[in-house]
Order: structure tokens, then C-alpha cells, then sequence
């Protein structure tokens, strides 16, 4: 009977033993591993575990909130593009989808935009043929001074400035003309790929909202 009575003695203190690792008067105390791997507790916490991050658990240890250790300068930076970044793309994600839904309500079908992008074509081609126009005719006003300019050379006579500032001037007019050309057909070709990139952005768009109108019925 003694012997019994030892034995629930020391299991008992062994199990307030056990009780007491996990255990604080408050129920809580802190768990970590360190540089090694070790598992370690504690009623406070050390140095080493607000360094590499720790677990606060319970009077059962079991883990109530886990603490990161501190990030360093880089890791706040990389963390904060990262989250500009995710915001950027989910920012794009749905510009593009409110686009695609106005191009959808805009343009009941495909015609109707092909003959907006017609529309646009046709206005530039109008730019450049009045333009070019333009350019031909001061061409010909340039040929006709320097006839003129030419004639005083042969007799032997120095170009009136009149004539070599008309002649300066129809020179600048032509070289300005020829470059708003260059880039005006420059735009045009733009315009021509934009308008193939939407029309057929614009067809996926038409079938796939025709798919999920079927699925619907």
C-alpha cells in the first residue's frame, strides 16, 4: 500500500513538473527555435527570439500568435514593390475590363467599328492629300524664283534680297511640309495595326460574351 502510494505520489509530481514547463501563472509563455533549429521556452522574452521571430502559446502549448522576426531595410522595400506592384497589376486588370466593357456596349457589332476606324482612316487621308497639294504647289512656286534668281545671274546681276528671302522661305515651308507628311503617314500606319489589334480583340470579346449568354439559357 505504501508502495502505491509513492508511486501516485511521484507520477503526480511529475506531472506538475510537466505542467509547470508549459505553463506561467498567467497560462502564456513563449516558444522559438534558434540559430540551430533548438526549440526553447521561456516566461520572458530574450534577445534571441525577438531576433528570429517566436510563437506565444498557451498553458497547453499550443500556439495562440506567432510573431515574424523583424525585416530588414531590403525586405520592407522589396515587400513594399511587390505590393505596388500587385496593386499596379490589379489596377490594369480592371481598367482593361471596364475598356472592354465600354468597346462591347459602344459598338453593338463589328461593322460599327471597322467603320469608326474607316472613319479615322479616311480623315488622314484627306490630311494628306490637301497636304500634298500644299507641297506641290509651293514646289512649283520654289522652281519658279529660282528661274527667277537664275535669270539675274545671267545677266550678271546680284538676286534681289526679296527674291532670295522668298526663295529661304518656300525652302523652310517644303521641309516643314515634308516632315508633318512623314509623320502624319507614320500615324496612319499606326492607326491601321491599332485598328486589326482592336477589331480582333474586339471578336474575342463578342465570342466569349456570346458564350456565356448560351451558357445563361
Amino acid at each position: 500500500m505504501k508502495g502505491l502510494l509513492r508511486v501516485s505520489l511521484l507520477l503526480a509530481g511529475a506531472l506538475l513538473s510537466i505542467a509547470a514547463l508549459g505553463a506561467t501563472p498567467g497560462g502564456t509563455r513563449y516558444k522559438w527555435r534558434d540559430a540551430q533549429g533548438a526549440v526553447h521556452f521561456a516566461d520572458t522574452l530574450p534577445p534571441e527570439a525577438l531576433q528570429l521571430g517566436y510563437d506565444v502559446v498557451n498553458g497547453e502549448g499550443l500556439v495562440v500568435r506567432h510573431v515574424d522576426r523583424p525585416k530588414t531595410p531590403e525586405e520592407r522595400k522589396a515587400e513594399a514593390l511587390a505590393a505596388a506592384e500587385q496593386a499596379a497589376t490589379k489596377r490594369r486588370a480592371t481598367e482593361a475590363a471596364a475598356a472592354d466593357h465600354q468597346l462591347l456596349a459602344t459598338y453593338p457589332n463589328e461593322s460599327d467599328l471597322a467603320r469608326v476606324h474607316k472613319d479615322r482612316l479616311t480623315a488622314i487621308d484627306q490630311t494628306l492629300s490637301n497636304i500634298n497639294v500644299s507641297v506641290a504647289d509651293q514646289e512649283k512656286g520654289l522652281s519658279d524664283q529660282l528661274a527667277h534668281a537664275a535669270s539675274f545671274e545671267r545677266d550678271g546681276k546680284p538676286v534681289p534680297a526679296a527674291v532670295r528671302q522668298q526663295i529661304e522661305t518656300l525652302r523652310k515651308t517644303i521641309a516643314e511640309q515634308h516632315a508633318f507628311i512623314t509623320r502624319r503617314e507614320a500615324e496612319r500606319a499606326e492607326l491601321i495595326r491599332k485598328s486589326d489589334a482592336e477589331i480582333a480583340h474586339y471578336r474575342e470579346l463578342h465570342a466569349k460574351q456570346e458564350q456565356e449568354q448560351a451558357a445563361r439559357q
